[in-house]
């Protein structure tokens, strides 16, 4: 971890003060230094860096808005499935598109009209 010169000067200023309210607290924040020195800090205790943090965060607002552009596209298609009676086929030759049980002009063959 670094810290800038204000950041270091303001630490110093703590121990020392530290070192002269209470020669007590002083021992046992030294020998706790002592005991903990080659160890690493736990994953949980670490801040993670500030462009890793943009960078998910980047990536959560991709996520919801797919999420949110399918969800539109599926009601859409569930909204025009509703007001046209069923679902649109679309034939492979280009011709228009009919609902089921319609000829080419929207009239039902069976009824003939």
């Amino acid at each position: 971890m670094s810290l800038n010169h204000r950041q270091l000067r303001r630490l110093h200023r703590i121990e020392s003060g530290l070192l002269r309210s209470d020669p007590q607290l002083t021992a046992m924040l030294v020998m706790f230094a002592r005991l903990a020195a080659g160890q690493d800090m736990p994953v949980w205790e670490q801040e993670a860096p500030r462009p890793d943090c943009i960078r998910q965060a980047a990536a959560l607002i991709v996520k919801a808005v797919t999420v949110l552009a399918a969800t539109i596209a599926l009601l859409l298609n569930v909204v025009r499935a509703v007001v046209l009676g069923g679902p649109v086929r679309r034939p492979a030759d280009g011709a228009p598109a009919t609902r089921p049980g319609r000829d080419g002009q929207g009239r039902n063959p069976v009824q003939g009209s």
